[in-house]
């Protein structure tokens, strides 16, 4: 078996999540989606997708996804079971909102030892192999601590 068929493999075994939606608490606060899953070691993943109203006109849709409490790299393992389980979810919530763009970020301030671009990186490759599929394309923005993603829908 090759290196990319593992690899491949690996990102179609997400972990089963659960969908919560704020309109069902409170239909006046902003649209939020988040997908929750409980992970082996006990720590819990959250992927949001929430827009920002602070920004006057913005209709960007913003992924986050916290592994415990963190959002940069924890460390724990399992990553490649982790993002297929937030591509998974990314999948899910474009086919529930069909939103006209999505944003997302990758930091590139690590803990010594790591690379400041693995994160980067590793987005880079998913988002590439991803977005078209999805009905979108790619806008890239490098700024000094943080790489910002930009999805348009393709029309």
């Amino acid at each position: 078996m090759r290196v990319t068929d593992i690899i491949l493999e690996a990102f179609d075994q997400p972990y089963a999540f659960r969908w919560e939606n704020n309109d069902d608490l409170d239909p006046d606060l902003d649209p939020r989606y988040d997908a929750l899953a409980r992970l082996p070691d006990g720590t819990n993943l959250t992927i949001n997708f929430y827009t920002d109203s602070d920004v006057a006109d913005n209709e960007d849709w913003i992924v986050e996804f916290w592994r415990g409490n963190r959002l940069d790299i924890s460390g724990a393992g399992d990553a490649q079971r982790v993002f297929a389980t937030v591509l998974t979810a990314i999948g899910q919530f474009i086919e529930m909102e069909q939103p006209e763009t999505l944003r997302f970020t990758a930091d590139k301030d690590v803990e010594p030892g790591q690379k400041a671009m693995s994160r980067s990186n590793l987005y880079d490759r998913l988002v590439q192999r991803y977005a078209q599929a999805w009905g979108y394309r790619l806008d890239r923005s490098d700024m000094a601590n943080t790489t910002v993603y930009l999805l348009y829908r393709i029309r």
